[in-house]
């Protein structure tokens, strides 16, 4: 991991210490972490323990394990439904996690209605940028900084003369 390899490496770390405190991970899930960065592998059991990939997922991104990451991304599509997508779309957002993210996407657009009446959507409604991200997707609009940057006359956008008076003024 990138991570640990600057956090080890760094002249300013006290070679005498006993040790480096961990306060931001809970164990069993850094257990796994460090399982991963030295064997490569996680347990089977911890990744079917309730909770434990979306506390990994956390982990992995905080602690720069590319790999790690990309597993739990997997399975946590896996796992996807109407019940937990609102939830898992936010924990995506929080972990730079762009595959869970697209497969939330594409799974609350035909379901956007009952994806609603979730308890999960309120985290996704409270998030101004996720939530026209989420509008922005199910309308079929092109994402921000995704478009192709033309821009188009008043007449191409269909705006009156009064229109682009007002265009004008701004």
């Amino acid at each position: 991991s990138p991570y640990f390899k600057g956090l080890f490496s760094s002249p300013m770390r006290d070679a005498d210490s006993d040790g480096l405190p961990i306060t931001d991970t809970e164990p069993d899930v850094f257990e796994q972490l460090l399982l991963w960065v030295y064997m490569g592998e996680v347990a089977e059991a911890a990744l079917q323990a309730k909770g434990m990939l979306e506390h990994l997922i956390m982990a992995a991104n905080r602690y720069e394990c590319d790999g790690l990451k990309l597993l739990c991304e997997a399975n946590l599509c896996e796992g996807l439904s109407v019940e937990n997508v609102a939830t898992r779309l936010v924990l995506a957002e929080q972990s730079a996690a762009d595959q869970l993210k697209e497969a939330c996407l594409e799974l609350i657009k035909p379901n956007v209605a009952a994806v609603m009446g979730t308890e999960g959507w309120s985290h996704v409604a409270s998030n101004a940028a996720l939530l026209n991200e989420v509008l922005a997707f199910v309308a079929g609009a092109p994402a921000a900084g995704k478009g192709k940057g033309k821009k188009r006359t008043a007449d191409e956008a269909g705006l009156s003369a009064v229109d682009t008076e007002v265009e004008e003024m701004r």
